[in-house]
């Protein structure tokens, strides 16, 4: 683990994020999380050096809360302005990559990486140089993200108090993904402190399959009409925010073009 205590000069997977600071610890966020690959990226979108020394993990799953990584895993690990630092859930981080991090390496305990529910905080050390998981002051970022973003109620163990710290919107908001989900990516563009749903992008490997049942059919036409009334994001094909006939355009040449 030598060779990756060190400071994090890559840049940014996401390069929009140059000039926009929010303030110290809550300029690292977490910015795309790569399902296939278990990869999570977290980026520092300040104009300041951070030092992660002291900062933890707490992560939960439909069936463990509350696995937190030990208190010196990210010691010596410094994220430079319009940098990432990219985890490894499989452990198989590139060793000639410094920005790469295993799990593992991190000590203490990581939930299992799910589709059907998931939520991971990333916490900073309090008054007194030490992590209270309890208080939302000291949650950099939360995300949480479950499948077809139904309601959980063991992983959103710690999302109380992400959202007394204000950096989640809602207790019962979650990332709504698919089993065919390839990307989640966070596409606020001022790099705000509060998260939810609506800040961030999914992509999935079939697009237009809404139902998520593996065949396009009459089916997913109509969850797209119902989406599209309802102004829900599952319809917004063009992510613009808006629900238009560029919405229904794409979602056509989606469908037309079939699943991988």
């Amino acid at each position: 683990m030598s060779n990756k205590r060190t400071t994090i000069t890559t840049l940014t997977m996401l390069g929009m994020c140059a000039g926009f600071t929010t303030g110290a610890e809550r300029d690292v966020q977490f910015t795309i999380i790569i399902p296939e690959s278990r990869q999570i990226v977290i980026d520092n979108t300040g104009s300041d050096p951070i030092d992660l020394s002291g900062w933890r993990f707490c992560t939960h799953n439909t069936s463990v809360v509350r696995r937190y990584t030990s208190p010196d895993g990210f010691d010596g690990i410094t994220i430079d302005p319009n940098a990432n630092l990219v985890l490894h859930l499989n452990n198989d981080a590139p060793a000639e990559l410094d920005n790469h991090i295993n799990v593992a390496d991190l000590g203490g305990s990581f939930a299992d990486f799910e589709f059907d529910a998931f939520a991971m905080g990333l916490y900073f050390p309090g008054t007194g140089g030490d992590v209270s998981f309890g208080n939302g002051d000291t949650i950099a970022d939360h995300v949480q993200w479950s499948l077809f973003g139904l309601n959980n109620f063991t992983a959103d163990d710690r999302t109380d108090e992400a959202v007394a710290g204000g950096v989640w919107t809602a207790v019962d908001d979650w990332i709504a993904v698919r089993p065919d989900t390839v990307l989640i990516e966070l596409n606020d563009p001022t790099f705000a402190e509060l998260h939810g749903p609506m800040d961030y992008r999914v992509f999935n490997a079939c697009p237009a399959d809404l139902n998520g049942d593996g065949v396009l059919n009459f089916f997913d036409v109509s969850a797209f009409l119902s989406a599209f009334s309802a102004m829900d994001p599952a319809a917004d094909f063009s992510g613009d925010g808006m629900f238009t006939f560029f919405d229904v355009s794409q979602f056509l040449s989606a469908f037309n073009a079939g699943c991988p």
